[in-house]
């Protein structure tokens, strides 16, 4: 079950806002031949935009991530669901927890 959502952007604010959907989602944000962090939301792009602007997860700018993609999934146990399963199988490495 691998990727199968949107190409990848640039992590970027402005890449983020002209990009990212406000849909309900998993994302994942990562740098060439590295998954760095996968995660869900009901809004794709006000996730990213904390990420970015905030930077809670210090792990994610020290992986220096360069893009993010999306896929759609609605409703909040299937995004989580799936989310699991991106996780334990890309393995992405600023991800400590699952659900």
């Amino acid at each position: 079950m691998a990727w199968n959502g949107s190409n990848g952007f640039l992590y970027s604010e402005p890449s983020v806002i002209a990009n990212a959907p406000a849909q309900s989602g998993v994302y994942a944000i990562y740098r060439e031949g590295a998954w760095i962090y996968i995660g869900e939301s009901a809004n794709i792009e006000t996730r990213l935009l904390e990420h970015i602007r905030r930077q809670e997860n210090l792990c994610i700018p020290r992986s220096n991530p360069t893009h993010f993609a999306y896929e759609l999934v609605v409703g909040e146990r299937q995004r989580i669901a799936r989310q699991d399963a991106l996780i334990i199988e890309l393995r992405p490495s600023c991800n400590s927890r699952l659900g």
